[in-house]
């Protein structure tokens, strides 16, 4: 009788051999469907960049995306204005009408980041903006191009860094805070790379041109790089992605503490984090929206000659680079709390040149140094004291919450600080600036204050 060979009752859990593969269990957590079943594992994994290919992606998309839209009207607005005979305060009102309308979604656009991730609404957004500059190329009265700015500002949000900063956060969990860091440090060359070339492609091609080849790199470069990222996110029900970032008051709470009160105490706490925190970027939006479309003219009412008062002006992007390169070699000492009121209270400090007895090119260039670092640091800021305070948790729809009042101050300030300007000069526009800053410096003060007396409010009970 011939002797029937039987598996033993182990030979189900050996690993088996499968063509390019290898040996894989067939308990393997990779043969388990969502459900808990067995099923059929994916022959391969879902590829990811390494987080060093998607900054460096991020990085190229945001200094086109900032280039191409945000610092537009600072060359180009005036031109056009002269070109199609139209009143220059209807042309920058369609720049201040996107930002509003930015503003009015900043909410809505974060929560659906945090539900489908940063990538397809960066991808989207990204044609979007080719779309609108190209109808923008072909305007010839005001109503196309209030359309194209419309367009701009249903996507900016997404396009720009918050939708950067939130993919990040998906992407690198607890190392965002270094990788938010290397994305301003390129997205900071935004102004000094496009400034330069918005004044050489308008004398060659004219503004219709400018905005046609700025449309052709958001659809030729940044779309497809969105979309590259896209697959690229772990799942918003990644473990990082629900996990708090390890703030003081996380940190003391222990396992005996009263959910409900330990629930509502954090609450308490995280609200007025978020009042203070969206007081002092709305201020610091005041100051850098004004002088994103003002700080040339500015500096000329202050006494520099036109041709010297752009080279200045464009000493604030190496300002930037410079200050964020020395935040990226110093993170692992100073954390987002530590330099809140260091960085806020620079602002003001910057405009003290101004008051000063020195050579007028001497103490205009210290202004442009100085709030060029301190901008250059609140562009981390704004995503990394966020994290840091909160954690990660609906972390899209944080940062729309915390952009809505800075993107209302952003729309209107250019058409304020501009007729101050215009009606009552340098100095006192200057001075407009400082008590701004001083507002950042005091709402980051008490910021700082009330995240030291976190660990007590949110642990104890009531």
């Amino acid at each position: 009788m011939r002797h029937r060979h039987r598996p033993s009752r182990h030979a189900a859990d050996r690993p088996r051999e499968y063509p390019g593969r290898g040996a894989v269990s067939s308990t393997s957590p990779r043969r388990l469907t969502a459900s808990g079943t067995a099923g059929i594992a994916p022959l391969k994994p879902v590829a990811r960049p390494r987080t060093g290919h998607a900054v460096l992606a991020l990085g190229v998309t945001q200094i086109i995306g900032w280039g191409t839209t945000f610092y537009v009207p600072a060359i180009l607005s005036r031109p056009i204005a002269e070109s199609l005979d139209l009143p220059l305060l209807g042309v920058l009102g369609a720049y201040s009408w996107a930002l509003l309308l930015s503003g009015l979604l900043s909410r809505r656009i974060g929560a659906l980041i945090d539900r489908y991730g940063a990538a397809p609404l960066l991808t989207g957004a990204s044609l979007l903006a080719a779309a609108a500059l190209a109808l923008h190329a072909t305007a010839e009265s005001l109503l196309p191009i209030w359309i194209a700015w419309s367009l701009i500002g249903l996507g900016m949000r997404a396009m720009l860094y918050d939708g950067a900063f939130a993919a990040l956060t998906a992407l690198a969990g607890p190392g965002a805070r270094r990788a938010i860091s290397l994305l301003t440090l390129m997205g900071g060359l935004a102004s000094t790379v496009f400034w330069p070339i918005s004044h050489l492609l308008l004398e060659s091609l004219g503004w219709r041109g400018t905005l046609g080849v700025y449309a052709a790199l958001n659809l030729l470069i940044c779309a497809p790089l969105h979309f590259w990222f896209a697959g690229s996110l772990p799942s918003r029900d990644a473990p990082h992605a629900r996990s708090e970032a390890p703030t003081s008051a996380s940190a003391h709470a222990t396992s005996d503490t009263p959910p409900l009160t330990h629930a509502d105490a954090r609450a308490r706490w995280a609200r007025i984090a978020v009042t203070l925190l969206a007081t002092a970027f709305a201020c610091h939006a005041f100051i850098w929206s004004s002088l994103a479309v003002h700080l040339p003219e500015l500096l000329q009412g202050l006494g520099l000659g036109a041709g010297l008062a752009v080279t200045v002006a464009s000493f604030m992007g190496p300002a930037q680079v410079l200050s964020r390169s020395a935040e990226l070699f110093a993170q692992r000492w100073l954390s987002p709390i530590a330099l809140a009121v260091p960085v806020f209270a620079m602002l003001p400090l910057s405009l003290v040149p101004l008051a000063l007895p020195l050579p007028q090119t001497m103490a205009a260039i210290a202004f442009v140094a100085l709030y060029g670092c301190s901008n250059g640091l609140l562009t981390i800021l704004r995503g990394a004291l966020p994290l840091a305070l909160i954690g990660s948790r609906g972390y899209g729809e944080l940062l729309g919450r915390l952009a809505a009042p800075s993107l209302y101050v952003s729309a209107l300030s250019p058409l304020i600080f501009g007729q101050v300007l215009e009606m009552w000069g340098a100095e006192v526009s200057a001075s407009l600036l400082f008590f701004a800053g001083i507002g950042c410096t005091v709402a980051a003060a008490a910021l700082v204050r009330h995240a030291r007396q976190a660990p007590h409010e949110a642990g104890a009970p009531s």
